[in-house]
């Protein structure tokens, strides 16, 4: 759930430097995915080497070490960038920043796996169109084909293919970010499913048939 949606502002995203800019927050660690998206980016750069692309990831953890060597291997230091832990406010100034949020989740070898993505819901609620991976309970906080695209686990082409796609169709990014939005204030707003379980609370005392019927849809 998002605690204070207010904190995080939703932006209209529109290209509007010669950079484009990726975005992925989270523990570096093997259930991210990480070395799939920057392959995916590595394969993105390859392709578009019109385009400035700019990837950083936000987090520490294990995978810190093997993640460093991956970029270095294939030679795209300049656009992947591991920044380390930040605040609250700088990841939120970082968001506001970026045009894509990546999170390529997978089952790790130990079948560790993600819950419900708090950092999907963050990257939504600021209007960021989205990839993933059909991954545990990703496709309840990522609607497939409109707030993003989910792709299996670990296929690099796949995320290729999506964020082309996305770089291809900034037309896309706008809408993308609204119905995102708009799913993260019906869903996961806390105070909004807060206000919601008074008002059934209030009807369960009152014996309010038509107040329980109409709030009956309670996510």
């Amino acid at each position: 759930m998002v605690k204070d949606l207010d904190e995080f502002k939703f932006k209209d995203r529109k290209l509007d430097s010669g950079v484009l800019k990726l975005i992925t927050v989270a523990r570096l660690a093997e259930k991210k995915g990480y070395e799939y998206s920057i392959k995916a980016v590595a394969n993105l750069i390859r392709a578009n080497s019109g385009i400035k692309i700019e990837y950083i990831i936000i987090g520490d953890g294990p995978s810190k070490g093997s993640l460093e060597t991956l970029i270095t291997k294939l030679g795209i230091e300049r656009n992947v960038k591991l920044l380390g832990e930040f605040t609250r406010d700088q990841i939120l100034k970082l968001y506001g920043e970026a045009y894509i949020f990546i999170l390529p989740s997978v089952t790790a070898n130990d079948n560790e796996q993600e819950g419900i993505s708090v950092v999907l819901m963050a990257a939504q609620a600021v209007g960021l169109p989205t990839i993933s991976t059909f991954h545990s309970g990703i496709p309840e906080v990522v609607m497939d084909g409109e707030s993003g695209f989910l792709v299996p686990e670990r296929d690099i082409n796949a995320i290729s293919a999506k964020l082309d796609y996305l770089i291809r169709h900034p037309d896309r990014w706008g809408s993308m970010g609204r119905y995102g939005r708009k799913l993260i204030e019906e869903r996961y707003d806390i105070k909004m499913l807060n206000s919601k379980l008074v008002r059934i609370y209030d009807a369960l005392l009152t014996d309010n048939m038509a107040l329980l019927d109409e709030l009956r849809g309670l996510q």
